[in-house]
C-alpha cells in the first residue's frame, strides 16, 4: 500500500538530521530516514501592536494583530526527473 509523502511526514517525521554531503538534498533540507526524500519545514510569524493615546484616558486605544505562515517543501528524485511538492498555509495580511 502506497502512502503519501505528507502522511509519512505527519506519522513519523523521522528526520535523519541535516543532509549529509553525499545526500541529494539541497542545503537547508533534511533526509527522511530510510529514503531519499528531502524535506524542509519553514515559516514566518508576524505580530503587531498599536497604542493610541489622547488627552482623555477613556479614549485610549490598544489593538493587536498576529499572523503566520508555515511551509512544507518535499523533494524527491524520480526516474522522470525531480518531484517537488510545496504546501503553504497561513495568513500574514494586516
Amino acid at each position: 500500500m502506497k502512502r503519501s509523502v505528507f502522511a509519512l511526514i505527519v506519522s513519523g517525521l523521522g528526520l535523519a538530521g541535516p543532509a549529509q554531503a553525499a545526500s541529494p538534498c539541497p542545503p537547508g533540507f533534511a533526509v527522511l530516514q530510510a529514503s531519499d526524500t528531502c524535506v524542509r519545514v519553514s515559516g514566518t510569524v508576524r505580530a503587531d501592536s498599536l497604542v493610541t493615546s489622547s488627552r482623555m484616558r477613556a479614549a485610549d486605544n490598544f489593538s493587536t494583530h498576529a499572523g503566520g505562515r508555515v511551509q512544507l517543501d518535499v523533494r524527491k528524485q524520480t526516474e522522470y526527473g525531480p518531484l517537488r511538492a510545496v504546501i503553504a498555509v497561513g495568513n500574514l495580511r494586516r
